[in-house]
C-alpha cells in the first residue's frame, strides 16, 4: 500500500458544505500496509525483498520508488490488473480526513502461481519470510499455504500477521501474530488466555498476541509467558505492530531465544508508539536501549547485547586509526559483520580489509588483531564469551597502520 499524506493549514470553513478546507502545502508518501513491515527490516539494516502486487499506475511506480531509496529488493513485485492500494490523510495539526482507493477482490490464480514461482526462486537465498496480510486480496489460501510448505521443505522460518478472517490459512506457520482484538474476534472468546490456547492448539503455530498497554503474551504448545508493557507515554499505536514482528523475526533468525527475541520486540514497541504516525525502528535506536551494557574500552566502546551458554551478541565502536590486542580465544567462535566502516585485519598471519556489507568468520584458536580505517561499527557474533578465555599478545592503542603491524610481527617473531 501506499500512504500519501496532504499537509496543509485550515483557515476556513467550505460555503459547500460544513466540512474545513485544507489548503495544501506539502506532500508526503510513505510504504504502507506490508510494505512498512519490510521497511522496518531495511532500518534495521536487514537485506530485505518485499513480494505483493500493485497496479500498472502512478501510485504503484511512486511505491517501487519510495521502496528503493530503502534498498529494499523490489523484484519480486508483480504488476497486475488491480489498482494499487492507497490511503491518503489530510492533516492540519491533526488527521482530518482519509481517502481510501483500493481493490479488494482475490488475485487471479494465474497471479498467484507467478508470485509463488518467484518467491520460490529467492527463498533459497534468506532466512525468514514475514507473511503480512491486510486482507486485500493478495494472499489467497491457496497461496499462503503453498508459501508456508516451501518456507518448511527448505528449514525457514515463516511468520505472519493477519486479520481474523484469513487466519485459517496460516496453519503451520512457525509464528503468528494478532493483537488482542483480532485474538478475540478469531476465537469467540472472553480473555487473552483463552484466545492464545484455542489459537494455537487449532493452527499449530507459536502464537504471539500484542496487547499495547498491556503488552505481550505468549502461548506455545506446553508453555506460555506475558511480557509486560515498556512504554510509559503513548502517543500513537499506529505501526507498533509491525516493529514488533519485524524486530522478533529478525530476533530468531539472530539465534535469540523465543522470550529474550520477544522482549527485544517489546523494546521496539515501546518506541514506535512512542512517537506520532507510521513510523520505522532504526538499529541506533533500539542499541541505544538504557538496558544494553555499555564496556568502554581503549579504542572505542562495546555493547552486549546477549551473553549465555548458547551465545553471545555484542555491538561494537571503534575509533579511526584505532586497534584492539592481537589475541585469540580457546573456545569462543566468532562471526564479524561490519555495519558501516572499514577494518584492516590480521587474521591467519594474512592482512586484509573488511568493509561496510562484509563478514569475517573466525575460529578458536586463531590469532586476530583489528585496526580502524575509519570510525567503524561492527557486530560480533559467537559462541559463550568469557574473559578467561581472551589470551593478548600485545595491547590495545592506537597509531598509523606500520605500527600496529610492527607491534604484532614483534610478538609473532
Amino acid at each position: 500500500m501506499l500512504d500519501k499524506h496532504i499537509h496543509g493549514s485550515v483557515s476556513r470553513i467550505s460555503p459547500e458544505a460544513p466540512v474545513p478546507v485544507l489548503k495544501a502545502e506539502k506532500e508526503t508518501y510513505n510504504p504502507g500496509g506490508a510494505a512498512n513491515l519490510a521497511a522496518n527490516l531495511a532500518a534495521l539494516g536487514c537485506k530485505t525483498f518485499v513480494s505483493g502486487v500493485l497496479g500498472n499506475d502512478y501510485a504503484g511506480g511512486t511505491l517501487v520508488q519510495e521502496l528503493q531509496k530503502l534498498n529494499i529488493d523490489t523484484s519480486l513485485i508483480l504488476i497486475t490488473q488491480k489498482t494499487t492500494i492507497q490511503k491518503i490523510r489530510g492533516l492540519s495539526k491533526q488527521h482530518l480526513f482519509r481517502i481510501d482507493y483500493e481493490d479488494t477482490s482475490p488475485i487471479s490464480r494465474d497471479d498467484e502461481l507467478t508470485l509463488l514461482q518467484m518467491i520460490k526462486e529467492v527463498i533459497p537465498e534468506i532466512d525468514a519470510i514475514i507473511l503480512s496480510d491486510y486482507a486485500k486480496g493478495t494472499l489467497t489460501g491457496s497461496l499462503v499455504q503453498a508459501v508456508i510448505k516451501e518456507a518448511k521443505a527448505q528449514g525457514k522460518l515463516i511468520t505472519a500477521d493477519c486479520k481474523p478472517i484469513n487466519m485459517q490459512y496460516y496453519q503451520n506457520a512457525d509464528i503468528i501474530k494478532p493483537n488482542k482484538k483480532e485474538a478475540l474476534e478469531a476465537t469467540l472468546v472472553q480473555s487473552v488466555e483463552e484466545a492464545g490456547i484455542a489459537l494455537q492448539k487449532r493452527l499449530n503455530s507459536t502464537i504471539v498476541i500484542t496487547r499495547g498497554a498491556e503488552g505481550i503474551s505468549v502461548f506455545q504448545e506446553n508453555n506460555q509467558f506475558h511480557i509486560p508493557a515498556k512504554a510509559q507515554k503513548i502517543f500513537d499505536v499506529a505501526g507498533a505492530g509491525d516493529a514488533v514482528l519485524a524486530v522478533l523475526t529478525l530476533a530468531l533468525i539472530s539465534n535469540y531465544q523465543l522470550k529474550e527475541a520477544v522482549e527485544l520486540a517489546n523494546e521496539a514497541a515501546a518506541i514506535v508508539v512512542s512517537k506520532p504516525g507510521v513510523v520505522t525502528i532504526t538499529k541506533e535506536e533500539m542499541f541505544s536501549s538504557n538496558n544494553i551494557p555499555i564496556i568502554k574500552k581503549a579504542w572505542g566502546e562495546e555493547h552486549i547485547i546477549a551473553n549465555n551458554e548458547k551465545y553471545c551478541g555484542k555491538k561494537m565502536l571503534i575509533r579511526q586509526g584505532f586497534y584492539s590486542s592481537y589475541h585469540t580465544h580457546k573456545l569462543k567462535e566468532e562471526t564479524f559483520y561490519i555495519a558501516e566502516g572499514c577494518l584492516e585485519v590480521i587474521h591467519n598471519g594474512s592482512y586484509l580489509q573488511v568493509k561496510s556489507g562484509e563478514t569475517l568468520h573466525l575460529k578458536p584458536g586463531e590469532y586476530h588483531s583489528f585496526r580502524a580505517l575509519l570510525d567503524t561499527i561492527f557486530f560480533e557474533f559467537s559462541t559463550q564469551h568469557k574473559d578467561e578465555d581472551n589470551y593478548r599478545l600485545t595491547k590495545s592503542s592506537s597509531g598509523s597502520s606500520e605500527q600496529w603491524k610492527e607491534e604484532i610481527e614483534k610478538v609473532k617473531n
